[in-house]
């Protein structure tokens, strides 16, 4: 009879023990592992990588095998890798808000291999620069004629035509300054020229009068670097213009 007794007991006891594992487990799979919240932190850190400042816009470069965007901001210039802005419709100096990941891009023909590169994500215009504000008020396009021996690709004469109305904007030239001020007409010319064994690309902007155009500025573009200068005539010298 006592044997009988502890049987009964004994086969008790291991029915609560088993409850009380299976509720155990079943709370050990309810309760938030770990793994949960590191996936949140991951997703907040990755909201982090997005960047976002205000900047002055400068050019579109669209001859390369990504569109870019270059912009400044505290004399340093910025390029972004830019497949959302397709308008093209902004102007060099105005201000800009950009919004953009670090990233990378493929080298084509380099083996696939990556650089760093910043992807633009979106991109607002916050303000007019002195192109925009140019354009509103002169309201005339500028001539230009090159030599019939040179040969130049229409975006190349689009970026000297980009080149030649920022300069505007800037230019100290009284004879230019009155000219725009007056809002007559504006001419330039593109030739070929070596300078102390360097080629550059020559602009020489005029005021158009009834007999004709005198060049009262030359600029100067390097062919290697693409740097622009200002010809002094009095000093026979290049003086460099940003």
């Amino acid at each position: 009879m006592n044997k009988l007794i502890n049987a009964i007991i004994i086969m008790a006891l291991c029915g609560l023990l088993a409850c009380h594992s299976k509720t155990a487990e079943k709370q050990k799979l309810d309760k938030p592992g770990p793994a949960s919240g590191k996936a949140v932190a991951k997703q907040k850190q990755n909201n982090k990588l997005e960047h976002v400042d205000l900047m002055t816009f400068v050019q579109y470069l669209d001859d390369g095998d990504y569109f870019q965007l270059l912009a400044k901001k505290d004399g340093s210039t910025s390029s972004f890798i830019n497949e959302t802005d397709s308008t093209r419709n902004l102007n060099r100096g105005d201000h800009i808000q950009v919004t953009w990941k670090n990233s990378t891009v493929t080298i084509p023909g380099d083996n696939d291999a990556e650089m760093p590169a910043q992807l633009i994500i979106s991109i607002k215009k916050t303000g007019d620069g002195p192109v925009t504000a140019f354009r509103n008020t002169y309201g005339k396009k500028l001539r230009y004629t090159w030599s019939t021996d040179e040969e130049f690709t229409s975006s190349y004469l689009d970026k000297v035509y980009l080149l030649t109305e920022y300069y505007l904007t800037q230019t100290k030239n009284p004879l230019l300054q009155a000219t725009i001020k007056n809002r007559e007409e504006l001419t330039y010319s593109i030739e070929s020229r070596e300078r102390n064994g360097r080629n550059y690309k020559v602009i020489g902007i005029a005021p158009a009068g009834p007999n004709g155009s005198n060049v009262v500025q030359w600029l100067y573009v390097g062919e290697e670097d693409g740097r622009i200068y200002e010809y002094d005539l009095s000093g026979d010298k290049l003086v460099t213009f940003d």
